[in-house]
């Protein structure tokens, strides 16, 4: 009796086990993702805020004919955190800090476009804004940042309903786990076998790991910004230590090294070969070890096998991740220069703007080429005149080295003369790169589709359709050697 208890208590802990935990994670991402798109929902009321805010501003800097105090003014119809950074933004202002800038935890949302205001009012606020010229060009700037803010704020709201739901689709499947073993069971006695044996369980195993790995990846694609391609602060801590640097030079020749940097260059991810090849190694551990605990191998050289293949087998999952970050990388290059050139004219106006001071600019609003802008503006401020040359020959990008090669025209035909031509038709302009934002969402949409369905279509047919398929053939061919038996007597 003791021993059927513990029979019935143990099977009540697996039932609990198969039907709740799944439950459970299905309910811990549905949180997730309910708490993400409330806060993409935030910044998209902010950037729509904030253009009620340049448009209210225009209109009181008319009536008043200050800079501050028109900010003052259409700031007090704006909700607690815009105000907030507006009137931090005011303060610099009257305190003549023209060295202060916005920090980079603020350049979530509108952040990027609060420092181009910044900018500009620095301007006017130095050079006059009572004037006719500088009020001229501090309203039509105004204008041109207003409309920049409106379509962002439209490829933000195309992107919050066009990726909605996709995450809670993909940990879907998990949910629907213990009934299609509960359904298999039922339906044929034999799949009952393999879902308890080590075929099932692999099966098991690896969807798991394909839906956290398909979350994950879905995270990256739906990201409005490339802050995530950058290396994570707490790496960058460890990655910087000199211990670590003697390790990796004992461990990591220097062949393999530069391989690994370059991978990282191509992701668009700042740190040093080692760090390349650690997560990938990363990656190869936890796919053995999932491996081999799926498996029970019973001898110690199946388990070596099976841990060998599991650590190949994840050691290129890694290599997957770091490609698939360099093709996302690729698709959002020609948006960002677009978007550094709309910057950059902006600052062509602003009277007494120099190279150093765009490249400050656009070094602190850039993403994917932020690296190498503030490289470029670290050197051009050391009288390096050849910084800005050697970034037009290393650039690989068409349209990155187009815009590098005018910042350098620039030095001698002055930064409005070198982009005159782009800023002679504006509007021709803004619809290209609104063109060029849709054709990179139509891409990103297109790769969310399969990481979104590739869990569901995996789990049908590897734990479902193909079990049933290959124990009703192997009845099929049990029986038909049964009927050959029963022809020969």
């Amino acid at each position: 009796m003791p021993e059927k208890k513990y029979l019935h208590f143990l099977r009540g802990c697996k039932t609990i086990i198969d039907y709740v935990i799944p439950i459970l994670c299905f309910t811990a991402v549905l949180a997730i993702e309910y708490m993400g798109y409330r806060q993409r929902a935030k910044e998209y009321r902010e950037l729509q805020h904030c253009a009620e805010f340049l448009s209210d501003l225009k209109d009181q800097f008319y009536f008043c004919k200050n800079v501050t105090e028109s900010i003052f003014r259409a700031a007090e119809r704006m909700p607690g955190n815009l105000r907030k950074k507006l009137e931090e933004i005011c303060f610099v202002l009257e305190e003549d800090d023209m060295g202060t800038v916005m920090p980079e935890e603020q350049l979530s949302g509108n952040g990027k476009f609060l420092r181009l205001f910044l900018v500009q009012c620095r301007s006017a606020v130095q050079y006059g804004s009572g004037k006719s010229g500088t009020e001229s060009v501090f309203v039509r700037n105004m204008t041109e940042l207003r409309r920049d803010v409106q379509n962002e704020s439209y490829q933000r709201m195309q992107a919050m309903y066009l990726f909605a739901g996709m995450g809670v689709v993909t940990v879907l499947p998990m949910v629907f786990l213990p009934f299609i073993r509960w359904f298999g069971s039922v339906t044929m006695e034999e799949l009952e076998a393999f879902y308890e044996g080590r075929a099932g369980r692999a099966i098991v195993a690896v969807f798991v790991l394909l839906t956290a790995g398909c979350y994950f990846l879905l995270w990256l694609v739906r990201q409005t910004d490339k802050r995530p391609y950058r290396r994570p602060e707490i790496l960058k801590r460890i990655f910087e230590r000199e211990k670590y640097h003697r390790w990796s030079a004992l461990f990591c020749g220097g062949m393999l090294e530069q391989r690994g940097a370059q991978r990282l260059s191509d992701a668009g991810i700042e740190g040093n070969g080692m760090q390349y090849w650690t997560v990938c190694g990363m990656f190869g551990v936890v796919s053995a070890l999932f491996s081999v605990l799926a498996f029970h191998a019973a001898s110690l050289l199946l388990k070596t096998m099976i841990f060998l293949g599991g650590f190949v087998g994840g050691f290129g999952m890694g290599i997957g991740f770091y490609k698939y970050l360099a093709y996302l990388r690729r698709i959002g290059m020609s948006g960002e220069v677009l978007g550094l050139q709309s910057m950059v004219l902006l600052l062509a106006d602003v009277p007494n703007v120099t190279i150093m001071g765009v490249l400050d600019v656009l070094g602190t609003c850039g993403e994917l080429f932020q690296k190498r802008l503030l490289r470029c503006a670290d050197e051009y401020a050391a009288e390096d005149v050849e910084a800005l040359e050697q970034m037009m020959e290393t650039a690989e990008h068409p349209s990155f080295r187009e815009l590098a090669a005018r910042l350098l025209a620039s030095e001698r035909i002055g930064i409005k003369a070198a982009f005159e031509e782009l800023a002679a038709d504006r509007s021709f302009f803004r619809e290209q790169i609104r063109l060029d934002r849709e054709e990179e969402q139509k891409k990103r949409a297109a790769n969310a589709q399969i990481l979104t369905f590739l869990p569901m279509v995996f789990l049908l047919f590897a734990y479902l359709i193909l079990p049933f398929l290959g124990i009703s053939m192997k009845q099929m061919g049990d029986i038909f050697r049964e009927m050959e038996q029963i022809r020969y007597l």
